[in-house]
């Protein structure tokens, strides 16, 4: 059975990491982009790559639990600091994403077809190092988190 939950958790590690890569990919592509219409399209693609990340991340979460539990790891430094690390991420993702993609979803949200926001305002909201502070929380959570599950450190 153990076996199997290290493979659940595998298998939405993979699906969590490629889904909201994707979702990381349009993050950065935005950047360059002033067309609202075109920027306001690839959030949608972004957002629908979340959603296959939300259930990459549960299945991840139920396999890891349901690994730890099995085999009798909660007592494990590895495991404790591995969740707490996730929670961080998670958190501070949260923190610093939502609040900067719903500004910019509201932006480009138009009345009659026009948008809100003119293209060089769009361009000065996406000059933004948001992302960057994004892709480097997530990328060093998931280092981390690979680093604990590998080495297991007492």
């Amino acid at each position: 059975m153990y076996q199997w939950l290290v493979f659940t958790h595998l298998v939405g590690l993979v699906l969590f990491v490629f889904a909201h890569g994707a979702s990381a990919f349009v993050t950065f592509q935005i950047r360059a982009l002033r067309d609202p219409a075109v920027v306001s399209n690839y959030l949608t693609v972004s957002q629908q790559a979340v959603q296959a990340a939300y259930f990459g991340l549960l299945l991840l979460l139920v396999g890891g639990a349901g690994a730890a539990t099995v085999n009798g790891l909660w007592t494990q430094t590895w495991v404790l600091t591995s969740v707490v690390v996730l929670i961080v991420v998670v958190v501070t993702m949260y923190a610093v994403g939502s609040r900067y993609y719903m500004k910019l979803r509201q932006l480009l949200a138009g009345k009659d077809g026009e948008p809100h926001v003119t293209p060089e305002a769009l361009a000065t909201y996406l000059d933004s190092r948001v992302p960057d502070i994004l892709g480097g929380v997530g990328a060093l959570g998931l280092v981390v988190l690979i680093g604990l599950m590998v080495l297991k450190p007492a």
